[in-house]
């Protein structure tokens, strides 16, 4: 038997395709062997299938195991794998109207002190960010209160928000490291009121060194009002201080 990978597909998805072949016959069976991504034993639910020599994996479960977003669009009627992002224009997106959801926005941060070295603390630096996708409500509540027994439900009338977000630094000043944390990034409502802040513990957080060229993916927690349809995410906001650089706004909806 080939064991090789030789495509991906959704769940079900195989045995609709089959009907559309009356000529052929094809057998669909778990495997008997192991499949390994990048290390770690792939299990999934439904499991990976051997079609005429061929292994076949579910596209949703095979994009969480390599961190790959898989979405279905259903105006288009397709599966779409990977990234789709817009870049932003310069000033095209502000407080008043954040940019949407997997748009890349840049930050650029200069030390506005010319007397002061503040290289060594906070480099000159310029950044590519997006927020990758948002969960909230009933799942975002489930997946706070399964990460750790210890983080707390929220408070009465809100609710948990997790933002998925990507950070890619383009320069540093002294090619040295910058760090991507979650702590950068603050969340405020529809009517621009800063939510306070939460301390969860949560796999995947937001939090890694990178240098130019590295890109960082993780999750931003918040908690918002259950009511608020249109909460924001700004990153920039540090110490309510933007001289350092002007913040970049994104849309949660």
């Amino acid at each position: 038997m080939k064991r090789f990978i030789s495509g991906f597909i959704v769940g079900a998805l195989i045995f609709s395709m089959l009907g559309a072949f009356a000529a052929v016959t094809y057998v669909a069976k778990p495997v008997d062997f192991k499949v390994m991504v990048n290390g770690k034993e792939f299990v999934s639910d439904p499991p990976a299938l051997e079609v005429d020599g061929r292994t076949y994996l579910p596209l949703r479960a095979m994009g969480e195991a390599l961190n790959v977003p898989v979405n279905w669009n259903e105006e288009l009627r397709q599966a779409e794998v990977g990234h789709t992002a817009s870049t932003a224009e310069t000033n095209e997106y502000s407080r008043n109207n954040p940019a949407p959801l997997n748009t890349i926005q840049k930050y650029t941060s200069t030390n506005p002190n010319s007397f002061i070295d503040m290289s060594s603390i906070r480099p000159d630096h310029s950044l590519n960010i997006r927020v990758l996708s948002v969960e909230r409500g009933a799942s975002a509540n489930a997946k706070i209160k399964k990460a750790n027994m210890f983080n707390t439900e929220p408070k009465d009338g809100y609710e948990y928000i997790i933002a998925k977000v990507a950070v890619s630094a383009l320069s540093i000043q002294n090619d040295v490291s910058i760090t991507a944390s979650a702590s950068n990034f603050d969340f405020y409502s529809t009517n621009n009121e800063e939510y306070d802040d939460v301390y969860v513990t949560i796999d995947n957080e937001l939090s890694q060194n990178i240098y130019v060229g590295g890109t960082a993916e993780g999750y931003v927690i918040g908690q918002v009002k259950k009511d608020d349809a249109n909460p924001k995410l700004a990153y920039g906001l540090l110490l309510g201080d933007e001289s350092y650089g002007k913040a970049i706004w994104f849309n949660l909806k």
